[in-house]
């Protein structure tokens, strides 16, 4: 993380936290000249790094998506991985619950309340996050509503991604089931792991 600007510093460290991203705080110019991979700073600072092999975010790219943001610090971190699938469980419902799963971590697990916001919170994420094969698989425990996020994914998307529709029977039976959202997310990251029936558009 590199700028000497007040507010962006603190916006910045708030988002990586949240995030649970370790980093170092430097100046851009110490950042500049060190061996960092990946550098968040401002785009008024950005130019430091100008000519520098490193991958630059800007702290902008962290307020709305912050887990598009997370995705391209991984990938920078790890390169060109043979695995970087993208996988995103949904689990419908009055709350919907989405877990988000690269590089084999889950870097995003999230509540929506509704079928709309799911699906342009899922399309951004699908949309803004670099990846070979992209899987979006929704549980069935609420079907109209599963086929209505999946319709309007695979309309948007149509063979850059593949939409599956998950058996989520058993997906709620753990010890978060009587936590406020926890279940609803929790189950969510399980819907993620599970493969299910592609959904094909007619």
């Amino acid at each position: 993380m590199a700028t000497v600007r007040g507010r962006s510093y603190y916006e910045i460290i708030r988002a990586l936290k949240s995030m649970d991203v370790k980093y170092d705080s430097l100046s851009p110019e110490e950042a500049s000249l060190s061996d960092a991979k990946v550098v968040i700073t401002t785009r008024d600072e950005a130019g430091a790094f100008a000519g520098r092999k490193k991958a630059v975010l800007l702290d902008t790219e962290l307020e709305k998506y912050p887990a598009i943001a997370k995705a391209k610090i991984l990938k920078s971190l790890v390169g060109a991985a043979a695995d970087d699938q993208l996988t995103i469980g949904i689990d419908p419902g009055t709350r919907i619950g989405i877990s988000v799963i690269y590089l084999h971590e889950e870097i995003a697990s999230m509540l929506e309340s509704s079928p709309l916001g799911t699906i342009e919170q899922v399309a951004a994420l699908v949309g803004g996050i670099s990846s070979r094969r992209k899987v979006v698989r929704i549980g069935d425990g609420k079907m109209t509503m599963a086929r209505q996020m999946a319709w309007a994914l695979k309309k948007k998307f149509h063979d850059a991604l593949q939409v599956e529709i998950v058996d989520e029977h058993g997906t709620s039976q753990n010890a978060e089931a009587n936590r406020r959202g926890l279940r609803d997310r929790s189950s969510a990251r399980t819907i993620a792991f599970r493969e299910g029936r592609p959904f094909v558009l007619k």
